[in-house]
């Protein structure tokens, strides 16, 4: 049953550490719109009390004892699908926290510091604002059942793959955005474009800080595509993945080249999807491919905008395969896209794009 405006939002609070879960239930209470309406100390726990209480959200650790986070998400998503959030110490969990991700949890958040105690004040910081904001935004998502995906293979891909020549430029590079859901989506559509992909592919992923480097690691392990953090100058070669490194943006400089730019106080977004999208446009015009998948808010969209306008085939993920369809959406309603397309057909149009020959490509 989805949750009324007004009414308060129902969280289940998921951590083995007293003290921590004193904090994290401190800082929910403090808030004045959310309920605590359980905790729970491990993930088997964590399992039965979301089966019966049917939370808004789950706050959990990523760490626990008899099911660890990664695990009792899985179990959830598939028995009683919840938004998740969880929470990290951004140490030897990291890479544990973004296979959770993979799985169904929508975000991972650092773990808020503070004061712990019963009689101890929750502490205002940007790691609690962060905390909460994300809380609040996550309560609202609507998932659904998450069972084992299995990647397409290069051969189911390519059977597509046939019609009339593109009558866009042969493109030179392609510029991938994405948010919440997007490890699972990029996983799924990176591993569908098999090997010796003749494109760079640079991606912009938002997620919270201290996760970028596990996240790289994880997406190097599952697909067939080398994945790396980018470096200041570095040349852009065919089928490599390029992501920004912690604070830091990824752009190109010289057509060819990576270009990092530091973030600013004034940056909604780091990295920025649409600052990646508009150095693309002004460094290859027509000769790019753009695309954005699930997440929330509109960064991108004035990128795309751009790319565009400057002839450049852009795509967007479809609302039915999202996780959130807040990205896409918002650069569908400007004018920004040329083609919807689900999670599992982009590959294949990707790939009929980048050898230079199009199935039924329409406008929209």
């Amino acid at each position: 049953m989805k949750r009324q405006a007004d009414q308060p939002i129902r969280v289940l609070v998921v951590e083995d550490s007293r003290a921590q879960r004193e904090l994290l239930v401190g800082l929910l209470r403090a808030a004045g719109d959310f309920v605590v309406v359980e905790t729970a100390g491990d993930g088997k726990e964590a399992l039965a009390a979301a089966l019966r209480l049917r939370p808004d959200v789950i706050v959990m650790d990523i760490h626990l004892p008899i099911l660890d986070g990664y695990e009792a998400t899985r179990q959830i998503m598939q028995q009683c699908p919840t938004p998740i959030v969880l929470v990290s110490s951004n140490d030897d969990t990291a890479r544990r926290s973004i296979e959770a991700l993979a799985v169904g949890a929508l975000a991972v958040v650092s773990k808020p510091r503070g004061r712990t105690g019963a009689s101890a004040a929750p502490q205002a910081g940007d790691d609690c604002a962060a905390f909460l904001t994300t809380v609040r935004l996550m309560a609202d998502v609507r998932v659904v059942t998450r069972y084992s995906a299995r990647l397409p293979t290069p051969d189911q891909v390519r059977i597509s793959i046939v019609g009339r020549r593109s009558s866009f430029a042969a493109p030179r590079v392609l510029a991938i955005a994405t948010s919440t859901g997007g490890p699972a989506a990029v996983q799924t559509l990176l591993g569908g474009l098999g090997t010796g992909f003749p494109l760079p592919i640079l991606l912009v992923q938002h997620i919270a800080r201290g996760f970028v480097s596990a996240l790289v690691e994880w997406l190097d392990s599952t697909i067939p595509l080398p994945v790396r953090l980018a470096g200041q100058g570095e040349r852009l070669l065919p089928g490599q993945v390029y992501m920004a490194p912690e604070d830091s943006h990824l752009l190109v400089g010289e057509p060819g080249f990576v270009a990092l730019l530091p973030i600013s106080g004034s940056d909604r977004f780091c990295p920025s999807a649409d600052r990646l999208f508009e150095s693309v446009a002004s460094a290859y015009g027509a000769d790019a491919i753009g695309l954005v998948m699930t997440g929330m808010g509109d960064d991108g969209t004035r990128g795309l905008l751009a790319l565009r306008t400057a002839g450049a085939p852009t795509l967007a993920q479809d609302a039915a395969s999202c996780i959130v369809y807040g990205m896409p959406r918002a650069a569908i309603e400007a004018g920004a896209i040329m083609r919807i397309e689900a999670l599992t057909a982009l590959a294949s149009t990707i790939l009929a794009l980048a050898g230079g020959v199009i199935h039924d490509f329409k406008a929209l």
